[in-house]
């Protein structure tokens, strides 16, 4: 686990926030579109000062920065953060009790999720963890100048068959619950050439 002074350093050796990449879908001969292709969808990373990546998610249709984390297993709510997103932690989920250990040795709660989204893909998540995350994500959070909510973990990465672009960087996310497989040209076009192509 990356310590708070590691954390320091890192911000301290970088500048700040690379802004957004554009999503391409329609500009033959991208990733963007090639993965369109197959049926994926982009959401826009952000790399912060510490080399993290943040990614917006809405919980229950509040939005907040979460930290993608491919070497999590669970996507994880900051306690301090689950009442603002409609979250309270339930007993008796799917056998496991009413906590299970956090990394940490901090309890944590599974929590039922009535919507959870990032950027326009509707995330097929029905429980997220609720666990102290202050030591790390209060360190990120001073070095990036905001509020960071949580991690994204593999659950979700694995449930949407992600793809990171770590270079760009972004973020794609499969929408319908299926193998990568070719769709109809039409979907990865812009407005403009969806127009023109009905007329």
């Amino acid at each position: 686990m990356i310590t708070a002074a590691a954390l320091l350093l890192l911000a301290a050796c970088k500048q700040e926030s690379d802004p957004l990449p554009e999503y391409r879908p329609a500009e033959a001969g991208t990733v963007d579109h090639a993965l369109c292709l197959l049926g994926f969808t982009a959401v826009a990373v952000r790399t912060v000062s510490t080399g993290h990546q943040l990614v917006q998610v809405s919980i229950n249709g509040k939005s907040g920065s979460f930290v993608l984390d491919t070497g999590a297993n669970l996507t994880v709510v900051n306690q301090g953060q689950a009442e603002r997103f409609g979250l309270s932690g339930q007993s008796g989920i799917a056998g496991l009790g009413a906590s299970i250990r956090a990394p940490a040795g901090e309890r944590a709660q599974l929590a039922k999720v009535e919507r959870l989204q990032i950027g326009s893909i509707a995330i097929r998540q029905e429980r997220v963890m609720i666990a102290n995350l202050d030591s790390l994500l209060d360190v990120l959070g001073r070095a990036t100048g905001e509020t960071v909510s949580g991690i994204i973990g593999q659950d979700v990465l694995d449930e949407h068959r992600a793809i990171i672009d770590v270079a760009r960087p972004m973020l794609y996310l499969m929408k319908e619950d299926r193998e990568p497989a070719p769709v109809a040209a039409e979907t990865c076009q812009s407005p403009a050439q969806q127009q023109g192509t009905k007329t």
